[in-house]
């Protein structure tokens, strides 16, 4: 390995010790149910079956585009690249991790809570601009939560946060075209 990537493997382990060594009662509080809400993406399920059940039919177009970028994204990009990394969990590969959560021994690279949550984010904010704000915090708090439960190294969270940023923000691009579109073409 070269000496800059041992350099950025070092320091995320180092982050990863100093996020996971620091927990207190407070952020146990606020972040197991935010964790807990993004386990196999069940809150992104649940916001998507209400929409569908629900909601205008603007809204169900977008629990639709939402529930396919999820599974894409998930099946299409993160999987084939945590297959090809196989990176283990710091709970397993690390002695001294504080572990909260389900035991997943699947691969850590990327964080799947993290790819889901930016997806979403980005998805739902463009449908809601109210809801930008708060989606964003709870994206920042689902982020944080995957080392400081031991989950993920911060290496983990940032490459699947930058995988749903930029999947979120090329479906709402393409989106976007595809409605301009269809107000140019006559009936």
């Amino acid at each position: 390995m070269g000496f800059w990537r041992l350099r950025v493997f070092e320091l995320d382990r180092q982050v990863l010790f100093w996020i996971n060594g620091h927990h207190n009662v407070f952020l146990d509080v606020i972040l197991a149910p935010v964790a807990f809400a993004g386990e196999c993406a069940a809150i992104w399920l649940a916001v998507c079956l209400y929409l569908l059940i629900v909601g205008k039919p603007g809204y169900r177009r977008t629990a639709v585009i939402l529930l396919i970028t999820m599974i894409a994204v998930d099946n299409l990009i993160a999987h084939p690249v945590g297959q090809l990394f196989d990176r283990p969990r710091p709970y397993i590969a690390l002695e001294g991790i504080r572990q909260f959560g389900m035991r997943w021994t699947s691969g850590s690279f990327p964080s799947g809570h993290a790819h889901s949550v930016c997806v979403a984010t980005i998805i739902l904010s463009n449908q809601w601009r109210r809801l930008t704000i708060p989606l964003i915090i709870f994206a920042v708090l689902t982020c944080y939560s995957r080392p400081y439960f031991g989950m993920h190294y911060p290496i983990d969270t940032l490459a699947g946060a930058l995988i749903g940023i930029i999947a979120g923000f090329s479906v709402v691009g393409v989106d976007r075209l595809i409605q301009r579109r269809k107000k140019v073409v006559p009936q």
